[in-house]
């Protein structure tokens, strides 16, 4: 979720940002990703028999339940069911169609990538923790504070930063069509939309499984930073000639 705060940065501080370049994520949480979302919580909340209050609500215990903590097995089958129903939203059709997965990523088939990737990173993480990093995502929203009131364009005209937006033409949750919306909606000249050239969808923007998208987006963060020290340059020349 580091765009959601790049953006969240830019517009409760847009005195102090020069370059702003949040990528592969968005500045309010989409309904479709919000849906999307809903889908995984589901599958981890009902290994507990429990079922999701909607987004940005908690869980609904059965009746007459009280909050508790995660069984071993409770854990277990929540997080692999959790880590199968992303397995659809990480990567793109293209990634599937293309079996990188074997070609790159070196597992043997597509079981052999569901249950020692998709399984194994769900695993890793802490059902509580993720409940907790779900509602934060499905809240996301960076108009929801002062001076904004909840006006997405008037959030999005407060960034006074130099912005380039670079989504990923395959990100299943985070597509270029959002990042043009936003882009459409700050002051002219500000913000600028680039998309990742990749068929690995979400994960063309880390954590670097990508080599190709790693090069990419290190060439694009080059040019903002050589472009802003060129502009430094012009606007101190200036000064000491004035």
């Amino acid at each position: 979720m580091g765009a959601g705060q790049t953006y969240q940065w830019a517009t409760s501080y847009p005195e102090f940002m020069d370059i702003c370049v949040p990528f592969c994520g968005s500045a309010k949480t989409s309904l479709h990703n919000q849906v999307f979302l809903e889908g995984v919580k589901s599958a981890l909340l009902a290994a507990r028999k429990n079922s999701s209050g909607g987004s940005c609500e908690d869980g609904i215990l059965s009746q007459g339940e009280k909050y508790r903590t995660w069984t071993a097995e409770e854990k277990e089958v929540g997080l692999k069911a959790f880590g199968r129903g992303y397995a659809g939203w990480g990567f793109s059709q293209a990634f599937y169609r293309e079996k990188l997965y074997e070609t790159v990523l070196g597992f043997k088939d597509l079981e052999d990538f569901m249950k020692n990737f998709w399984e194994t990173w769900a695993l890793s993480k802490d059902p509580e923790n993720l409940l907790v990093m779900l509602y934060t995502w499905q809240a996301g929203d960076c108009s929801k504070q002062e001076p904004y009131n909840g006006d997405f364009r008037v959030a999005m005209q407060g960034i006074k930063a130099k912005t380039l937006v670079l989504p990923c033409q395959t990100d299943l949750y985070f597509p270029p069509e959002d990042s043009e919306i936003e882009v459409a909606n700050m002051r002219e000249g500000i913000g600028k939309v680039e998309a990742f050239p990749s068929i690995w969808g979400h994960w063309a923007g880390g954590p670097g499984d990508s080599k190709a998208d790693v090069e990419w987006l290190d060439n694009k963060l080059r040019e903002i930073l050589s472009d802003e020290e060129e502009l430094s340059t012009k606007i101190a020349s200036a000064h000491v000639s004035a």
